[in-house]
């Protein structure tokens, strides 16, 4: 179908910035008054709001108030417990290891109301390089085969309530994936093998039923004076490869074998990928 003849690009782009960027806003906002300046954070919610009237310079201002100084954009990268790296590394000894990073699409529908995406990680070692021997032929030939298997098109993991294990630790894998399904587990294993050429044994693989009920909608509980969902138990998603890793002892910062959509600017491989 043909635009308009009076079709107006920057008219548009507001609209559909203030439909879905006002809902956030309002979301986040819920307990607080429409149009009421009076105090800071009515009058906060009032400021982020776009308005039909705004110029582009006020809907950036809007945007940039809300994402970054109100704060709402971190919840895009949740909280993780860690330890620094040089006190891992200090007290340990490891062989290099790749990780690759899953992440389930952002919908609106799901997600708009604070249900997190679910996220996924798989890691494993590399038994026959050391810190000293690996070196960055060895990096881009595993990004090569990466991106082959998980990212042209990005591989999907369906996680499900179901655990399958893979158990070799001679070739440094010991894999604990929730899947929906045995075949998928079989299948997901099978992948990540193939970037390090091992083949797949049956003798290494299990795949554990499990009768136990886990509710898509747990409920709620009270934390710190307010009510917030209850986590989640093994939730069925489907989380698509966003990027992998390579992790090596003695070296603070990972190498970044793949990045799909420029999230790892300085990855060995980047994909634009739907």
């Amino acid at each position: 179908m043909a635009l308009p003849p009076d079709f107006n690009n920057w008219e548009h782009l507001q609209d559909m910035l203030k439909l879905y960027h006002n809902k956030l806003v309002k979301q986040y906002f819920k307990n607080q008054a429409d149009d009421d300046i009076s105090s800071p954070k009515p009058a906060l919610k009032k400021a982020c709001l776009i308005d039909d009237n705004d110029t582009v310079a006020m809907t950036q201002l809007r945007l940039w108030l809300f994402e970054i100084t109100v704060g709402h954009a971190q919840s895009l990268q949740a909280p993780i417990y860690g330890i620094p790296v040089q006190e891992l590394q200090r007290e340990s000894k490891f062989r290099p290891q790749i990780k690759l990073y899953f992440k389930e699409p952002y919908n609106f529908e799901k997600h708009g109301n604070g249900t997190e995406q679910v996220r996924g990680e798989i890691g494993f070692r590399i038994m026959n390089k050391t810190a000293d021997t690996i070196s960055r032929t060895d990096a881009v030939e595993y990004a090569r085969e990466i991106k082959a298997e998980f990212a042209t098109p990005p591989l999907i993991w369906k996680k499900g309530k179901y655990k399958c294990t893979y158990l070799d630790l001679d070739n440094g894998f010991d894999l604990r994936l929730l899947c929906l399904s045995k075949a998928e587990g079989e299948s997901t294993v099978k992948s990540v093998l193939k970037i390090l050429d091992k083949t797949y044994s049956d003798n290494n693989f299990q795949f554990i039923e499990n009768i136990k009920e886990f509710p898509t909608n747990p409920g709620t509980h009270r934390v710190y004076g307010r009510t917030v969902k209850k986590f989640r138990q093994r939730p069925t998603a489907e989380v698509k490869f966003t990027h992998a890793q390579l992790l090596i002892p003695g070296q603070v910062k990972p190498v970044n074998l793949v990045g799909l959509n420029g999230r790892l600017r300085s990855a060995i491989e980047n994909v634009t990928a739907p």
